[in-house]
């Protein structure tokens, strides 16, 4: 997502904020609902969010990438990997250490502040030793007190491209034929809820990986010449998995 950063803090352009906006906005007025309700009931939104609130914090880390990029490469690249095949205690320094790591993938990156986030994020954590664990194959964005804020946004924008392609789409359409698909049970317990999202979270583990794998393999980054990538546009293309946690109300009831 490209947006303006000024002061460290990336912003929403319009272009931006529309994208985002099309898909809610064409399912509220699919709904029936009047333009002025929608408007109102946005700017009360607004009137909320600036409000303080007890909830996480936004933190503004930068693109996600440095980071991404970092773990995706400590568990794939031989240098990073241990006898048995996983992501291995590293050093800060050295020429398999995790500064080495980072300056592989983000040459402009400080390793030290890379670090900083992925400990503050659950990502990594430093041994009585002083070397650092990988403890997640993916980079994790929420902490007990904070969210990444570009990370998240990404993710919105994302979800919001999908939708908005979906709605647009007409037969003459080039492309490939996006899906949505979900299942839900609106008659769990928060016993049973809690029990679900961890099955549900290592399930997804094992099925991003593999496609991380085909992705990985399949990548034409590494393969196109710079002009041949400057004449075939590349696309972003993965999955994203979220959980569904809401108080049971859907638009006709319960299943």
């Amino acid at each position: 997502m490209r947006d303006r950063n000024r002061q460290g803090m990336t912003t929403i352009s319009s272009r931006r904020a529309s994208s985002l906006l099309f898909p809610i906005a064409a399912f509220l007025h699919a709904g029936g609902m009047p333009n002025d309700m929608a408007l109102s009931i946005f700017g009360a939104a607004l009137k909320k969010v600036s409000k303080p609130s007890g909830g996480r914090k936004m933190e503004h880390i930068g693109h996600r990438s440095p980071y991404a990029d970092t773990v995706a490469m400590w568990v794939r690249n031989k240098r990073f990997l241990d006898k048995s095949g996983g992501p291995r205690l590293l050093s800060m320094e050295g020429p398999a250490g995790f500064a080495a790591l980072v300056k592989s993938v983000a040459r402009k990156s400080d390793p030290a502040a890379v670090l900083s986030v992925l400990i503050r994020y659950g990502n990594v954590r430093r041994t009585r030793h002083g070397t650092y664990e990988l403890l997640r194959p993916f980079f994790y964005t929420s902490g007990s007190k904070t969210m990444a804020y570009e990370p998240v946004a990404e993710f919105l924008s994302d979800a919001s491209s999908t939708l908005s392609k979906i709605l647009r789409r007409s037969p003459r359409r080039r492309g490939p034929e996006l899906f949505w698909l979900q299942t839900y049970n609106a008659g769990i317990s928060e016993r049973n809820a809690k029990r679900f999202i961890a099955h549900a979270k290592d399930r997804s583990l094992i099925f991003l990986e593999e496609l991380d794998d085909w992705l990985e393999a399949n990548s034409d980054k590494g393969t196109l010449s710079k002009r041949k990538r400057n004449r075939q546009s590349l696309r972003k293309v993965g999955l994203g998995i979220f959980p569904i946690h809401t108080d049971g109300e859907t638009l006709h009831g319960g299943r």
